[in-house]
């Protein structure tokens, strides 16, 4: 494994297990209990983040036909 791929994975791990301890208010929002908080937003601008970063690992290390 080349150490650029290592890293990667190892913040891609970080990104994921930081969601943790947000699922609680994940399954919330995930049930439509939406109050536009600014905590709301804030995790909502979170998720976001890290999907657009999982898209982008994703681009990376898909193989080439």
């Amino acid at each position: 494994m080349e150490p650029e791929q290592a890293q990667d994975i190892a913040e891609r791990d970080q990104l994921w297990a930081s969601l943790r301890t947000l699922r609680p208010e994940i399954d919330e929002l995930a049930l439509g209990a939406w109050n536009g908080s600014e905590r709301q937003k804030q995790i909502i601008t979170l998720i976001a983040r890290i999907v657009a970063a999982e898209m982008d690992f994703r681009t990376r290390t898909a193989p080439i036909d």
